[in-house]
């Protein structure tokens, strides 16, 4: 065959460059593929940026540490969720687990992997300050859309943080409840959040979801794997940053 292919006979040539094709294709076709969920669009503050890039470092780590390859997309949210959950990716990242609170439809937490803990805050103003227990019995509490379940008390759903703390800031809401590294940016860029106040409501430990109802065993296994050498080695507190919550105010 490989002399067909140098002197030229068409049919065989063809025939040798179409089988190069398709061993190249299968050489570089990832093993799978990962879904980012993004909350806030992408180029918006430096920092939410950051935080897609250390998830990206993330899945990187754990392919280096598995030898093996994921292409990596990011997504809204929601769609990222949905997109997983149709088979059109093998696992979203990250997610939130809170106790007794279902995956969203179609789809199942990676409960062997801990990705580590997301802080949930409550953000009020500082001169009407909530707390844990108080925020409760406000009238208006805001939060990101999907995290209904996670407060047994009445939360709407807002699709701008800025806008929600502004409205704290304007007393036309009391309060947010958002994971820190989706709200904390903010405040420490703009200084007109200075006028709020910041108080830890819980935390939730991170995991990743892949499709439910299907065989992801190898998804589940690279998931695990990945994860557990790349926390030996200290990987992932170098890419991720400590996951301890840290008390401090605007």
């Amino acid at each position: 065959m490989r002399s067909l292919c140098i002197y030229g006979l068409r049919g065989a040539a063809a025939l040798c460059l179409a089988l190069g094709l398709g061993q190249a294709a299968a050489q570089t076709a990832p093993d799978r593929v990962a879904s980012i969920g993004a909350t806030v669009a992408p180029g918006g503050p430096a920092s939410v940026d950051e935080g897609f890039q250390k998830l990206e470092a993330l899945v990187r780590a754990m392919d280096h540490a598995t030898g093996s390859t994921s292409r990596i997309v990011v997504r809204p949210f929601a769609r990222s969720l949905e997109e997983t959950a149709a088979g059109r990716a093998d696992f979203h990242l990250p997610l939130a687990e809170a106790p007794g609170v279902a995956p969203p439809p179609g789809l199942a937490f990676v409960t062997e992997a801990d990705f580590g803990r997301t802080y949930f805050v409550v953000y009020s103003r500082r001169s009407a300050p909530l707390d844990a227990v108080s925020v409760a019995h406000a009238a208006q509490v805001e939060i990101e859309p999907g995290h209904e379940a996670f407060f047994a008390f009445a939360a709407h759903p807002t699709y701008c943080i800025p806008c929600s703390l502004d409205k704290i800031l304007a007393g036309r809401s009391d309060a947010l409840i958002v994971a820190s590294h989706v709200a904390d940016p903010l405040l420490r860029q703009d200084p007109r959040y200075r006028g709020l106040h910041r108080a830890l409501y819980r935390y939730y430990p991170v995991r990743a979801l892949v499709a439910a109802g299907v065989d992801s065993s190898a998804t589940r296994r690279y998931i695990a794997q990945g994860l557990a050498s790349i926390k030996r080695s200290g990987e992932l507190a170098r890419i991720m940053g400590s996951d301890v919550y840290s008390d401090w105010q605007p």
